[in-house]
């Protein structure tokens, strides 16, 4: 079952840059209590304007396990755009501020319900949060004999985020491919994990998709938007496509005065 959202207030606990436009954040709630979720989930976060309060939805990046009831922080990635309302006031928090949510929302997660003989997960930039946060869930299903094969797009291997922590449970489970594709850059000293080109590559290394598969789409909208025709064009039905779109809305340019 997944949790009911609520009002939360957070207060900032950690900053750090993982590169120069992305930040990764860490809150705690500031009523103590630990918080609930199901890694994939997202919270909507409460961004001031001048025409008053925005919501913004950011995916939780904690690795844990799913419905644990004692969790103390929540981890959220950000890429700051320049004009972006909700990365412009993230990127402004200072240690101690707060922040309002609601959450945790969304079914862009890995099911109890679900069998799959395969899992393709692809993921463009911020959009690998929910599979970090997924990593335990991952590792057990590849140790388990589920085929993970996971797909992470970015311009450059300096743009890969989090990609130690990929590699060190694709270096453990057997059955979990790791694939890093890089549009721009390729790294020094390439290894097995390392593709030049786009995410959408990844269907083309393995069979053909097929019944009892699964596919989750995460990050740029034209990536995922061209990831769910060729899924759904491979016979996939619409329910075993899961699909987050991360889309950036920029603060609202004041109009020119006339003379």
């Amino acid at each position: 079952m997944l949790p009911t959202p609520e009002l939360i207030d957070l207060c900032l606990q950690d900053s750090r840059l993982l590169t120069p436009r992305v930040r990764h954040l860490t809150f705690v709630r500031r009523d103590g209590l630990p918080q609930t979720f199901i890694p994939g989930q997202f919270f909507r976060v409460q961004i001031p304007s001048m025409e008053g309060p925005q919501w913004r939805s950011y995916s939780i990046a904690n690795p844990t396990a799913p419905g644990r009831s004692d969790n103390t922080t929540i981890e959220l990635v950000v890429t700051h755009v320049d004009g972006g309302l909700g990365s412009t006031h993230l990127f402004g928090l200072r240690h101690g501020d707060s922040i309002h949510v609601t959450g945790p929302n969304g079914r862009f997660c890995l099911l109890p319900e679900d069998a799959p003989r395969r899992l393709f997960l692809l993921g463009t930039g911020t959009g690998v949060a929910p599979y970090r946060g997924m990593l335990p869930q991952l590792q057990r299903l590849a140790e388990s004999g589920v085929h993970v094969l996971l797909g992470l797009g970015a311009r450059s291997p300096h743009e890969q985020l989090y990609a130690d922590e990929f590699r060190a449970v694709a270096a453990q489970a057997a059955g979990f491919q790791l694939r890093h594709f890089h549009s721009r850059a390729m790294p020094a000293a390439p290894d097995a994990c390392d593709r030049a080109g786009r995410v959408l590559q990844l269907f083309d290394e393995f069979d053909a998709l097929e019944t009892g598969d699964i596919v989750y789409l995460c990050g740029h909208p034209d990536m995922v938007d061209a990831g769910f025709e060729r899924a759904k064009a491979a016979g996939l039905h619409p329910r075993f496509i899961r699909r987050e779109k991360y889309q950036t809305i920029l603060v609202p340019k004041p109009a020119s005065s006339s003379t």
